[in-house]
C-alpha cells in the first residue's frame, strides 16, 4: 500500500507502508498447555525458535511461555531456600532408589501451563509493521499472534521486525 503525500495537490512523496501480514510467519507453532517444561525445551530447540503461544486441550490460546519464563521459573528465589529443598527429606524410613528417582521426577514435572504468560498479545494483519513494534516495545514482548477479525492467521516476532530494518538499511 503507497502513501501520497500532496502539497497543493501535487503528489510529493511515495513511501510504501509494510503491513503486518507482508512480514508474519503464517505457520503458528503452538504448545500443549500440559507439556512438560523438559518436553518444552525440546520442542522450542529443535524449531529453532525461543517461545510459542499456548493452547489448552480445545486448542483455545490461553498464554505464551518462553525460554525466559522458563529460566525464571527456574531461578525464582524461593527456589535457593538455605535449608533442604526437600529431596533428600527425612522421613525417617530408608529411602530406596526407585523413592529418589520418583522425587526426583516429581521436581522436574513442571508443565507449561506453570510457567507461562496467561496473556495472548494480538495485532491485526493489516496493522502497520510500526504498530506491531510500538506494542513489542511498550509492552517488552518479543511476539505476537496475527489476527484477521478473530482468526489467528500468523505470527511476527522482534526477529521479523529486526529482518525488516536490516532489508530497509540494505536499501531492499
Amino acid at each position: 500500500m503507497s502513501v501520497i503525500d500532496k502539497v497543493q495537490g501535487q503528489p510529493i512523496a511515495t513511501q510504501h507502508v509494510q503491513r503486518v501480514t507482508d512480514v508474519m510467519n503464517p505457520d503458528i507453532m503452538t504448545v500443549a498447555d500440559d507439556m512438560t517444561t523438559d518436553e518444552l525445551v525440546t520442542y522450542l530447540n529443535e524449531r529453532e525458535i525461543s517461545g510459542a503461544p499456548v493452547v489448552d486441550s480445545e486448542g483455545h490460546f490461553i498464554g505464551v511461555v518462553s525460554m525466559t519464563d522458563i529460566g525464571r521459573h527456574l531461578a525464582e528465589p524461593s527456589d535457593f531456600a538455605p535449608a533442604r529443598s526437600g529431596f533428600y527429606r527425612d522421613t525417617g524410613d530408608e529411602l530406596t532408589l526407585e523413592d529418589l528417582g520418583q522425587r526426583y521426577i516429581e521436581k522436574r514435572a513442571v508443565t507449561v501451563r506453570d510457567v507461562m504468560t496467561p496473556v495472548v498479545h494480538q495485532v491485526a494483519a493489516t496493522a502497520a509493521v510500526a504498530e506491531a513494534a510500538r506494542i513489542m516495545v511498550d509492552r517488552h514482548i518479543h511476539r505476537l499472534v496475527v489476527t484477521q477479525g478473530r482468526e489467528p492467521v500468523g505470527m511476527i516476532t522482534s526477529m521479523d521486525l529486526l529482518r525488516v530494518v536490516a532489508e530497509q538499511s540494505q536499501g531492499t
